[in-house]
């Protein structure tokens, strides 16, 4: 597990020197925050808490999304190779390029605070009381264990095609509607109660937003991001077959 997590950390570094990897978290929830903070001005249909969150939540899968074409783009500089090879398994090494992606969506949270600080000149649009912190940190880390078993299966869905970085923004809008992060106070309507708890991104987004899963929410939680976990692993194991036997990820 240590090793695990310094070629995450290493990997993290390495996706952070990428402008345009970086300039995805930043503008997206920036920019989120923005329209948020303008629709509360306006209308007052959210509140500051769930206009700088959601601002967070919808940065740190933009982010995510990355991962669907972050090993093609290792291709392309020529290390995918290495990774295949790594003594240390070709799945352990390919997930700790894939989880950076999440993993440095995380900062997309300080990013939306900050930006809304600066546009309301204050720091005291959303008080934070031990319970507000804690439902904050639980959301989050969580939001990051669902995007991290999502974009695990994402990337080992788009490996197989070398045009998988043009198809992330065809994951934005799917995912934010079924996480439920659009809907302002309600809950997901009806129509999309059922679909959207096949996604581990919706619990965590109903906390971060206020609203209370319960039990059985996170009971299905924690088997929805399992069952993500292992289709990731089953996925990963077939194209790493495809790439060490048939070549077709040209990596050897």
């Amino acid at each position: 597990m240590r090793r695990q997590l310094r070629m995450t950390a290493f990997h993290i570094r390495q996706f952070v020197s990428v402008p345009y990897f970086v300039q995805v978290m930043a503008v997206t929830a920036a920019i989120t925050a923005l329209v948020q903070y303008l629709a509360v001005r306006a209308w007052g249909a959210v509140t500051p808490a769930q206009g700088w969150t959601r601002a967070g939540v919808i940065g740190l899968w933009s982010t995510a999304t990355c991962a669907a074409g972050i090993i093609g783009f290792e291709r392309h500089k020529g290390t995918l190779v290495h990774l295949v090879m790594a003594p240390v398994g070709a799945l352990r090494s390919l997930a700790a390029v894939v989880s950076a992606a999440a993993s440095f969506g995380l900062a997309s949270f300080p990013v939306a605070w900050l930006t809304w600080a600066a546009l309301d000149a204050s720091i005291d649009f959303d008080p934070m009381g031990w319970a507000r912190l804690g439902r904050i940190a639980v959301g989050a880390l969580t939001l990051w264990c669902g995007a991290l078993a999502t974009s695990l299966v994402v990337a080992t869905l788009f490996v197989l095609t070398p045009n998988a970085i043009s198809y992330e923004g065809l994951l934005l809008v799917p995912v934010f509607l079924l996480s439920g992060v659009v809907f302002a106070a309600s809950a997901i309507p009806s129509w999309l109660a059922v679909p959207s708890r096949l996604l581990p991104l919706t619990v965590p987004v109903d906390l971060l937003m206020g609203r209370s899963p319960g039990p059985a929410g996170w009971t299905g939680w924690l088997a929805c991001t399992a069952a993500w976990t292992c289709l990731a692993g089953l996925m990963g194991r077939r194209a790493l077959r495809l790439a060490t036997r048939a070549g077709t990820l040209e990596a050897v």
